[in-house]
């Protein structure tokens, strides 16, 4: 009788161990699933701070090259001829 409630007990230990390891894998796979779709979610924000950097020093070689323009029309209207 002692060897059937141990072996009851066994039994019973062990399906408890493999339900806790298949939750503790799904949860494992989930959080795995998470980490990467973040870092696809990253991956896709840094290329959108990509082309908008390119944006930025486009606009700001647009800017450079019209100041360059004012200044050399600008120094151009205060040149004095004294002759």
């Amino acid at each position: 009788m002692k060897t059937n409630n141990i072996l009851m007990i066994l039994i019973i230990f062990t399906f408890a161990g493999a339900t806790w390891l298949i939750t503790e894998n799904h949860d494992l796979k989930h959080r795995e699933i998470d980490m990467m779709d973040k870092w696809f979610h990253m991956e896709e924000d840094l290329s959108d701070m990509q082309v908008e950097i390119f944006d930025m020093k486009t606009q700001m070689n647009r800017i450079e090259s019209l100041i360059d323009e004012m200044a050399v029309d600008y120094s151009d209207t205060n040149t004095v001829n004294y002759n």
